[in-house]
């Protein structure tokens, strides 16, 4: 049975006998193995024929605006068209010869119509194919994006809101992930009416389990125990340690891994207390802009399970910034023109930061720098930083309301 037929159609009357004799020529045609079935009808007849069907249209030369609204037409139902017109002139959208051609002309034409077409019905249904496809995958696109953003949205519920100032330590905080969700993660919490924790957590890897594995993390701290009807302070090297051991304890197939920092800021005394675990050092920042590097001992988390964290103490004096942040900074401050990669540029931008005043003037000039660094709209990695100042009480009244500064004097005496 023909897989492809042959729909021949005289536009004029006077073209009809041409059109049956046409007819007859094609039916007797050698077509090859395939086979065609030839016949002769109207217009409207080739409208109703399968995409696999060609049409001849005979049209005079008077007849042009027919034949033009007759082949767009058909072009538009997917079928090829020859048209063949007595005087020969193009027909957009139609193969074209003219009404006198010979039949092998013809055949030969109607020949490379009908495989051409059979070869655009295959690419139709591929992209047809293609099209449901992409369809779904958009469709599982724009859900796994939905996910992410509430993802993203939890995991900064567990974020800290902003912190009061506490005997006139003032705290300022950057959180900026290099996608939806960050593998950094960040506590400010007061401990007392004289304390406060600070911990910055960075888990190895990035995206989804990275970020997951920080919220662990941070519910996971411990920092401060009731004893009796009193409590106690849990000691950074303490906390790391306990930290430490809940992360190995809960590790079921492939280890995770994080860096961290905990001290604990006695803001009546000014005194800082940290241990650091495989972390970048926190840095005192001077109020000349030197800057000091606060080296601890320890290992990443959850990898020995008794692994020691080793703790320090450091004064803060009038005007010094503590700065503890995540190695997102490495690669924060490109020069121009260069690939991204890790260097101590971080270092230049935390030293101008001497002088600025409390935390707050210092975590918005940081926050500038970053917008205007090379690569800011797609920073390669999380970056988070953590600034405490150890201001003089009379250069913050200068900055605040009188309300402000009555509550300050009253927090002083307290």
């Amino acid at each position: 049975m023909p897989k492809s037929s042959v729909t021949v159609v005289a536009l004029d009357a006077s073209l009809e006998p041409r059109a049956q004799a046409l007819t007859e020529r094609l039916r007797t045609a050698d077509w090859g193995s395939a086979g065609v079935a030839v016949a002769c009808a109207s217009a409207s007849d080739a409208f109703s024929q399968s995409k696999s069907s060609a049409a001849v249209i005979l049209s005079s030369a008077r007849s042009r605006g027919e034949l033009l609204s007759t082949v767009e037409s058909l072009e538009e139902a997917g079928r090829p068209v020859l048209a063949l017109v007595d005087d020969g002139s193009p027909v957009p959208g139609a193969l074209a010869d003219r009404i006198d051609a010979p039949p092998e002309t013809i055949v030969a034409l109607l020949r490379g119509l009908l495989h051409r077409q059979s070869e655009i019905d295959i690419l139709q249904r591929d992209v047809a194919i293609s099209a449901r496809c992409t369809g779904g995958l958009h469709g599982e696109i724009a859900r796994m994006h939905e996910e992410m953003q509430m993802a993203a949205m939890v995991q900064r519920e567990f974020l800290p809101g902003e912190t009061p100032p506490l005997h006139n330590v003032h705290f300022g905080t950057i959180w900026r992930p290099s996608s939806y969700v960050s593998g950094d993660i960040f506590d400010v919490v007061r401990l007392d009416e004289d304390h406060v924790g600070l911990f910055l957590a960075d888990a190895v890897g990035h995206g989804v389990p990275a970020a997951l594995l920080t919220m662990v993390i941070c519910r996971s701290l411990p920092t401060r125990e009731a004893i009796g009807r009193s409590y106690r302070i849990v000691p950074p090297s303490e906390a790391m340690a306990r930290l430490n051991a809940e992360m190995i304890r809960r590790q079921s197939g492939t280890p995770r891994f994080a860096t961290a920092v905990y001290g604990v800021l006695d803001c009546r005394r000014r005194t800082f207390t940290l241990a650091g675990a495989g972390h970048p050092p926190p840095i005192l920042l001077k109020p000349d802009g030197s800057m000091r590097r606060l080296e601890t001992e320890g290992g990443l988390l959850g990898i020995f399970p008794h692994e020691r964290f080793e703790q320090i103490e450091v004064p803060l004096e009038v005007d010094d910034a503590l700065l503890i942040y995540s190695d997102g900074f490495e690669q924060a401050f490109p020069a121009p023109g260069e690939s991204s990669g890790a260097n101590e540029r971080y270092l230049d931008e935390f030293r101008e930061l001497s002088g600025e005043g409390d935390a707050t003037s210092m975590v918005d000039r940081i926050r500038a720098r970053l917008d205007s660094a090379s690569g800011s709209l797609h920073q390669p990695d999380d970056v988070t930083l953590i600034c405490a100042t150890a201001n003089a009480l009379g250069r913050v009244l200068e900055k605040s309301s009188p309300a402000a500064a009555a509550t300050a004097g009253r927090t002083a005496r307290a």
